[in-house]
């Protein structure tokens, strides 16, 4: 019977092939933009080091004077001051590892003549850093626990700076200079896919950090500092100067500017974290610190890519006007649906006054909209691919070729996923839209069809 039906189905769609072409493509058009947006946010949306984010956690502290505005939301908490950085860096739990971060800028070039110097984004960072981000090497490692307190000019690269300045073999233990400063490569990291950069709180896409140096060493030569300085009033007419000047005021004022992490493997440890960030505090407080009420924030990346998720005013915008787009496409599919159906009322009500049950014509319209739905949706993903590619070079073109396409085309593919909700999506809206016609085509009496004949 199946196979009866699928022939009807199939002759069915040979007839009026306009008609079925133009549904499909409706279908396929709709379904194509809605699929691209849908798999921006998808991709853009997921979590970092997903197997063990909800260990990974960002701690805050509100040290902010009296008269700053209230906060209810961790997200919007500043960062650490260095003071604070430090302190806490000594009061450590056995089995928590803690590491902090800050942004940071210069000019990378070798001795060699023919070598073009690169200006690009670095970072600073302690040497457990690595671990907590599972930094993937090609050659090398992250420098040991001792460079973060002796100030060794040690550096860690990327490698893409690896290719360019070093024609990608093992440069681990030749050196590199930042400006005029000769620093020791200890490692080279491979292409990292990070799926948000969060560890500097930016949640940014496509622009990869290129080397990271200790951060005691980055002190010592006073390396630009690529922050938001967040400064008790008495600092803040200086707060922009603390990017490259006054490093010691900035290093014992109140200005919050350094990011802090802390990978904590259970609750019970959690639970002594957060008592001896309070702690901490109201031993500061003692000390005429810390002037607000005690507020202490320890946030995984689970709970922060929520927030950045459910905040990202962007991709709702065109995710809503997708789905709007969508929901047009799926109305002209009924009507070019109902068109085609209402001319087989004659053949149809033939059928059922020779004794065909409703039920039986029901099927085999049904198996006709789902194989249209596959199609749509086979014509659908195409769609999706080729205007995922657009975007992907609207993005590059808007960036003015500052970003590269490897560092971003990640977040424009379809995998799987998308890929399976697609057809999914494709064949439930198409039976969605053809109950209407189906219900139509066959609840006419063929009494009145039989006798114009």
């Amino acid at each position: 019977m199946f196979s009866y039906n699928l022939q009807l189905a199939i002759n069915s769609l040979k007839e009026r092939m306009s008609l079925t072409v133009l549904t499909v493509v409706t279908i396929a058009i709709g379904l194509g933009l809605y699929t691209t947006v849908k798999t921006i946010g998808y991709q853009s949306s997921q979590i970092p080091l997903p197997h063990k984010s909800q260990n990974i956690y960002l701690v805050q502290m509100d040290n902010r004077e009296i008269t700053a505005e209230n906060i209810d939301e961790p997200m919007e908490m500043v960062d650490f001051t260095y003071k604070d950085t430090i302190n806490l860096m000594e009061l450590a739990i056995p089995g928590v590892s803690q590491t902090f971060f800050w942004s940071t800028y210069g000019i990378l070039n070798v001795e060699e003549q023919n070598i073009t110097p690169i200006r690009t984004r670095g970072g600073v960072t302690s040497s457990v850093f690595f671990d907590l981000v599972e930094m993937p090497f090609v050659y090398g490692q992250g420098w040991d626990k001792a460079a973060d307190q002796s100030g060794q000019a040690i550096i860690v690269i990327s490698k893409l700076m690896n290719d360019q300045l070093f024609g990608g073999v093992n440069s681990v233990g030749q050196t590199v200079r930042i400006g005029t400063n000769m620093l020791t490569i200890a490692g080279v990291y491979d292409d990292w896919e990070n799926t948000r950069k969060f560890y500097n709180r930016s949640y940014g896409t496509g622009r990869p950090d290129n080397y990271f140096i200790p951060y005691s060493y980055a002190l010592n030569l006073n390396m630009p500092r690529s922050a938001v300085f967040d400064c008790w009033a008495e600092n803040a007419s200086i707060s922009r100067s603390f990017r490259t000047k006054n490093k010691e005021q900035l290093l014992n004022s109140e200005c919050a500017w350094i990011t802090f992490w802390a990978e904590i493997p259970n609750d019970e440890l959690l639970t002594q974290y957060k008592q001896q960030l309070n702690n901490y505090v109201a031993s500061q407080k003692s000390l005429g610190r810390f002037p607000r009420e005690i507020k202490t924030y320890v946030t995984n990346l689970d709970e922060q890519m929520a927030f950045i998720n459910a905040n990202n005013g962007y991709i709702q915008t065109f995710s809503l006007i997708a789905t709007l787009f969508f929901a047009v496409c799926l109305l002209n599919a009924i009507g070019i649906m109902l068109a085609k159906f209402m001319r087989k009322t004659k053949e149809v009500s033939l059928r059922r006054a020779l004794g065909a049950k409703k039920f039986t014509i029901i099927n085999q319209y049904i198996l006709e909209v789902i194989i249209i739905g596959l199609i749509g949706g086979v014509l659908g993903i195409l769609v999706a691919y080729l205007g995922l590619e657009g975007m992907m070079r609207i993005r590059l073109y808007a960036s003015d070729y500052t970003m590269r396409l490897e560092d971003i085309v990640h977040y424009y593919q379809l995998d799987t996923v998308m890929i399976f909700q697609a057809f999914i999506t494709s064949v439930l809206c198409t039976l969605v839209v053809s109950i209407y016609p189906i219900w139509r085509l066959c609840n006419i009496p063929p009494a009145s069809q039989l006798k114009s004949q």
